[in-house]
């Protein structure tokens, strides 16, 4: 009986509920756990493909029905049709009957996972066009050449080495250790990935949503979760697994630092696009109640977990780069894995650290900081410098006006709110006041020309010298 719906193991449904499907009922995305796969299901069309399609018209040879399937990415095993060639006849004796396209097919593999749409089998199956042979036989000799989207040279394993043909029998693979380990988060995940890959994203959102109700803290999981559902347009939903990689990030392991660092700074990049799109109603970094389960587990990380000040960050929409800092202060002390020549944090904050600079001014009593304006504490200054010398100088004129102001080393200097806010105090708000220098002259014809041509450079070597006005 042919269905819309794409085939379903029935198996994948029984390891995740506990509950065998009949043997007479059609396995379908409603019969799947949780909420996720039935919201990807209904925008399917939204969501990226791991590989192009590659269209091939299959016979299912448990019931011989022939239809046309998307059989992903084909991935040859050059090295084995080598051997396969070398211990035959067929180098010097053309004419003997080995099975050329039988063998090029056998060292062939697919990452498209497909189902039969009469049967629902996932056993053998043959391509009836003789065409796809000797398509597979070109491409294996541009390969090199000649570099295909839809196709490479090498060999898909699973975790556990095996090299299945169809994604099907990697499935088979994965179930059958998953139905005697269900809590096995990990193993989830990467069954997720084997679906995502093979053209089901329905079926990979339902796995990796059932990963992080069976171990909350998979990152992982939240994130490839949260991607999927961007895509269709689901950003609360998204946001708040994006933000659970976060708050479990600090004591995930199952990650190389670097790449757990990328995770998470994708994920701040992307939080960052959606709390600005949806104009601040999304979150963009955890809440106090989120981070709740994760303080609780480790009360010393939590403890030690730093205060995280955005306006310190040169955070840029759709730079993952920029928020590789960020990313840092959320992996805790796995950010120690880190290559010291890799790591940014650490290059951020000894940027912050001057002698007698913006250290000092972030902490120094709030007390006697303006109300408003620039220096205020709803409006710091922020100003980078390139040396010691011009950090000092900085410092003694916010620190005599009392401003609130936040200072780092980089190699391009910017003084631009320090300017601001020195022309914010000489410049009285109405040009006829009283001039703030003190000449009781009337500021338009007193120091209003002086201001319009106004030298930052001067005033701080100035004001170094020995100046306070």
């Amino acid at each position: 009986m042919s269905r819309k719906e794409k085939g379903i193991n029935p198996k994948l449904i029984a390891v995740m509920t506990g509950v065998e499907p009949l043997l007479d009922e059609t396995p379908t995305v409603a019969m799947l756990p949780g909420r996720a796969a039935a919201m990807i299901a209904r925008r399917i069309k939204k969501v990226a493909p791991a590989y192009k399609p590659n269209k091939q018209r299959l016979r299912c040879k448990q019931c011989g029905h022939a239809s046309v399937y998307d059989i992903g990415m084909t991935i040859f095993n050059g090295a084995g049709w080598l051997k396969v060639v070398e211990n035959s006849d067929y180098p010097t004796n053309p004419d003997t009957d080995f099975d050329l396209p039988g063998k090029l097919i056998d060292n062939a593999q697919f990452t498209g996972y497909i189902r039969c749409t009469k049967c629902n089998g996932a056993g053998e199956w043959e391509f009836t066009s003789p065409l796809f042979t000797l398509d597979l036989m070109g491409r294996v000799m541009r390969a090199k050449a000649e570099p295909d989207a839809g196709f490479m040279l090498g060999l898909m394993k699973l975790y556990d080495g095996t090299t299945p043909q169809w994604v099907s029998e990697g499935e088979e693979r994965f179930l059958e250790r998953l139905g005697n380990d269900p809590a096995d988060s990990h193993l989830w995940n990467k069954l997720g990935n084997l679906y995502y890959k093979g053209g089901r994203p329905e079926l990979a959102t339902a796995v990796f949503e059932h990963a992080v109700e069976v171990d909350a803290s998979h990152v992982e999981s939240h994130y490839s979760l949260a991607d999927l559902l961007l895509q269709i347009g689901e950003l609360e939903l998204a946001a708040w697994h994006f933000r659970q990689a976060l708050v479990y990030a600090r004591a995930y392991t199952r990650l190389d630092a670097l790449k757990l660092r990328d995770f998470l700074a994708d994920s701040l990049c992307k939080l960052l696009d959606i709390h600005r799109e949806t104009k601040s109603k999304i979150p963009f970094l955890p809440m106090e109640e989120e981070l709740a389960p994760m303080k609780q587990a480790d009360e010393t990380a939590a403890a030690a977990a730093q205060e995280l000040h955005l306006y310190e960050f040169d955070l840029r929409s759709g730079d993952r780069e920029s928020f590789l800092p960020v990313a840092e202060m959320y992996m805790g002390t796995l950010a120690d894995n880190i290559p010291e020549h890799e790591r940014k944090l650490r290059k951020h904050e000894t940027m912050q650290q001057l002698e007698g600079g913006g250290r000092k001014a972030m902490s120094k009593d709030k007390v006697g900081y303006p109300d408003k304006g620039w220096g205020s504490e709803r409006q710091p200054i922020i100003v980078k410098v390139r040396t010691e010398e011009r950090a000092a100088q900085v410092a003694r004129v916010c620190d005599h006006f009392n401003w609130h102001y936040i200072m780092g080393m980089e190699f391009t200097e910017d003084l631009s709110d320090l300017k601001k806010a020195l022309k914010e105090r000489f410049a009285p708000a109405n040009i006829y006041d009283p001039c703030p220098c003190g000449s009781e002259v009337k500021y338009k014809f007193c120091c209003a020309k002086t201001m319009k041509n106004f030298d930052l450079n001067d005033y701080l070597n100035t004001f170094a010298i020995g100046s306070s006005s």
